[in-house]
């Protein structure tokens, strides 16, 4: 849980608190730590300790050096990091049975969106591809061990004739504490998403894709969109305040369920913000709406996010 936590605070921008990592850790339903969790590249650590009480990360970060460790990036958030591994783990189940010719079996899985996710797979590879997504689960297992130099999440495979470890039954055998195993099966999963963004080395595996849902009233807007993109009438038509909209639109943008910046913003304004930005990097909002005149904090804002998920690309 030291090494997670340790990891956030080394990219926490200077003018940050570490209030806003404590609620990124905790995975806090606001736009504003939706905001810093992906302008400071922590999308893969938003929601991962969801228990974790205040003191206990004060405690831990009174004790401890961050300048030593280096977080794992990627435009996925933890929950989707999550339920890929899970499609993984249940395809594998499948495939296993399959192999043995035995159709009646329980699914290690119950939750209904990773079964369809895991079906979906399953039909795709049936045919002639077992071989290759086996080869794929060996290429990901070995590329985690070269990371951690230790693999644990090989114990939660399971098929015919084979039960997945608890978490308890892993800490014996590896003489792991139950805490520090959790840790590293969170960082082993956020590795995994990571990894899978190469769609070609993993083409099989890469197929799993989950959005990020939208809070209720984001994606009440989010289905306005077919009527209008206009941000003064979309206001007019949920009767809110036209900042309540922006903040809906940059949730989408953040939650990859709008792409082209071209619908709020012009070539022009993004090269001009770039400029700014890269002359001065990670300062407030008030900063670049003074340097940037005629813009509007809502049009920095979503630049500032646009580029954020754009950097992690290009420096991979």
């Amino acid at each position: 849980m030291q090494e997670i936590i340790m990891k956030t605070l080394s990219m926490k921008h200077e003018l940050k608190t570490n209030k806003s990592i404590y609620n990124i850790l905790i995975g806090k339903k606001s736009h504003q730590t939706y905001f810093d969790a992906t302008i400071e590249h922590l999308k893969l650590y938003y929601g991962c300790l969801p228990n974790l009480k205040y003191h206990h990360f004060e405690s831990i970060i009174e004790n401890g050096s961050y300048s030593q460790y280096k977080p794992i990036k990627a435009n996925t958030f933890y929950e989707q990091a999550y339920q890929t591994i899970q499609t993984i783990l249940l395809v594998i189940q499948m495939v296993s049975h399959k192999k043995h010719d035995h159709s009646f079996y329980q699914p290690i899985i119950n939750d209904k969106s990773i079964q369809f996710k895991a079906k979906e797979l399953y039909i795709f590879i049936k045919n002639d591809k077992f071989d290759l997504f086996i080869n794929e689960i060996y290429e990901l297992l070995e590329e985690i061990e070269n990371e951690f130099n230790t693999v644990y999440v090989h114990y939660l495979l399971t098929g015919f004739g084979e039960t997945p470890y608890t978490i308890e039954q892993i800490s014996l055998l590896e003489h792991i504490p139950v805490l520090e195993l959790k840790s590293q099966l969170i960082q082993e999963f956020q590795y995994i998403q990571k990894c899978l963004e190469n769609s070609e080395k993993y083409p099989i595996l890469s197929k799993i894709k989950f959005e990020a849902n939208l809070n209720y009233q984001t994606l009440t807007t989010f289905q306005l969109l077919n009527q209008t993109t206009n941000i003064e009438r979309l206001a007019e038509l949920k009767n809110v305040k036209t900042h309540t909209i922006h903040d809906h639109i940059i949730e989408m943008y953040i939650k990859g369920y709008l792409i082209d910046k071209s619908l709020y913003i012009d070539d022009e304004t993004y090269v001009n913000f770039i400029e700014v930005f890269e002359e001065k990097p990670n300062q407030n909002l008030k900063y670049y709406y003074e340097k940037l005149e005629n813009l509007s904090y809502f049009e920095i804002k979503l630049m500032y996010v646009i580029y954020a998920m754009e950097e992690i690309y290009v420096k991979r």
